[in-house]
């Protein structure tokens, strides 16, 4: 018997993998919808300019190759609470610096895996790919809430609710805070009070995802269903990240903070994240830090980035009209309703064999349902791509 017969084996991740096959595909004129960064017209796009000041000053004056404190630096992580919490005290919350926001949804979902609070973890019916397998492997049960109904094009918002209406107390609820992925349809703001009602009276903990700040309708608007939850005193999990909102996705720079009123069970959730820390990588990086935390603390970097932050949101909103408008011009289904979808994806909802019959006759790559970038459009592509998008909703009445 070999050493590792029993070592279990896994198929390759669903959007990494068909990267790989996007990279292998000899056709020429293939187009890559697939991956979440942001590489507008990547000749020229060198990502943000407040970033490269920021790298700039690093690398001429950083001297210290010490390692950092296990929880991380603490301006940034005072920087990262200011940003995803807004104003709180600072009795009330602790934080820790993460590998990305991957690393952020680890740490939380082993804070509440060991706390023995003996709830479910509640997840959207869609939702990032990532986040099914990151709370399983805490062995954690896993309920999936509705969100978006595929026919109708709209949240099932009621049938959200119901569903945390009868979730245990203590639960944990996974929410995408903005920029829902993959569909871009967000919970409108003028929800989020019952909710947030809800999750009080069912003693339920929201763990928000803010991969996206920023992306929707700006940092204030974004972070809003955060505030709310502090304002209404509800024990409240964040993870955060610069790989999106920084365009820093090889540094890995995440942030974990867990709200909460009662300082000593702060404290003891502190001290566990710091032993977990320890027992798996001693310590966090340093380069990619240091540079959120200038442009976070200057003000001059700060009123950059954001309108930085800003104009790539209005980029991307000017995209998303613009395959609307195509859309209208080819298709014989309307696809209007992308336009009230927010962040990098448009989600048409495609089946499986739609998605397939995009990518293995016409080479357009798409992830599940048809989600694909918007930031892989462009003047050249989009023909192409909206006239493959209106053959693929025809494509199962074509054959059937």
């Amino acid at each position: 018997m070999s050493l590792f017969e029993q070592l279990p084996s896994f198929s390759p991740d669903s959007i990494l993998g068909l990267a790989q096959a996007f990279q292998e595909d000899p056709r020429e004129d293939k187009i890559n919808l697939l991956l979440g960064t942001y590489e507008r017209e990547k000749k020229r796009y060198g990502g943000f300019s407040s970033v490269r000041k920021a790298q700039s000053v690093f690398f001429d004056d950083e001297k210290d190759k010490n390692y950092l404190p296990i929880k991380g630096s603490s301006t940034f992580l005072e920087e990262m609470a200011a940003l995803c919490f807004g104003e709180v005290d600072a009795s009330r919350w602790v934080g820790v610096q993460a590998i990305g926001g991957t690393g952020a949804l680890h740490l939380g979902a082993s804070v509440y895996a060991n706390a023995s609070l003996a709830g479910k973890v509640y997840i959207p019916s869609q939702t990032w790919g990532n986040h099914s397998r990151i709370f399983a492997h805490q062995g954690l049960a896993l309920e999936y809430y509705p969100y978006y109904d595929q026919e109708t094009k709209e949240l099932d918002l009621q049938g959200l609710k119901a569903i945390l209406r009868s979730a245990p107390e203590t639960s944990l609820v996974l929410l995408h805070c903005c920029c829902h992925n993959p569909t871009g349809k967000d919970i409108p703001l003028s929800e989020w009070p019952e909710i947030i009602t809800i999750i009080k009276e069912r003693d339920l903990i929201p763990f928000f995802d803010m991969a996206y700040l920023g992306f929707a309708s700006g940092i204030e608007e974004d972070r809003r269903p955060v505030r709310l939850c502090i304002e209404a005193g509800v024990t409240t999990f964040v993870a955060g990240g610069a790989s999106k909102i920084f365009s820093l996705y090889g540094s890995r720079v995440g942030f974990f903070g867990a709200i909460h009123q009662d300082k000593l069970d702060l404290n003891r959730i502190l001290s566990f994240l710091e032993e977990q820390i320890r027992g798996e990588y001693s310590s966090p990086a340093r380069e990619g830090v240091a540079i959120v935390t200038s442009i976070l603390s200057n003000p001059y970097l700060r009123q950059e980035w954001e309108l930085e932050l800003n104009g790539i949101r209005q980029s991307l909103e000017e995209i998303r009209s613009s395959f609307v408008i195509a859309m209208r011009n080819v298709a014989g289904h309307s696809f209007d309703f992308i336009a009230s979808q927010k962040g990098f994806f448009g989600y048409p909802g495609f089946s499986k064999e739609q998605v397939l019959f995009l990518r293995e006759e016409l080479g357009i790559y798409t992830t599940a349902g048809g989600r694909f970038n918007l930031n892989g459009i462009t003047d050249k592509n989009i023909n192409r791509v909206t006239h493959g998008f209106a053959q693929a909703y025809e494509y199962p009445r074509s054959v059937s």
